[in-house]
């Protein structure tokens, strides 16, 4: 059984809509810099996890505040937490 905040419920415009950050970047991010991988459903819409909510504010604090360019987030990421970030490819399973 999934924990609470790994369960994917949210759709991308409520991520956007909670975040901040508009839909279309929040889409890049997966596509081109592969820093989320949301859940999906049969249908192919995005879910995300309160845990992937609060990556998505984690990626726009370190891009707004600290100017880390996307290029250089998933590196970030991974020191400050010592573990790797893996999102996976769209579409895989």
């Amino acid at each position: 059984m999934k924990a609470p905040e790994d369960l994917p419920i949210y759709p991308i415009r409520t991520a956007a809509a909670l975040t901040g950050v508009p839909a279309r970047r929040i889409r890049s991010w997966e596509v081109e810099y592969r820093l989320l991988s949301p859940a999906r459903t049969r249908g192919g819409h995005r879910l995300y996890s309160s845990r992937d909510i609060a990556l998505i504010r984690r990626i726009r604090h370190l891009m707004e505040t600290e100017s880390v360019p996307p290029r250089g987030i998933k590196a970030r990421l991974e020191s400050q937490s010592g573990a790797r970030v893996e999102a996976k490819a769209p579409g895989s399973v």
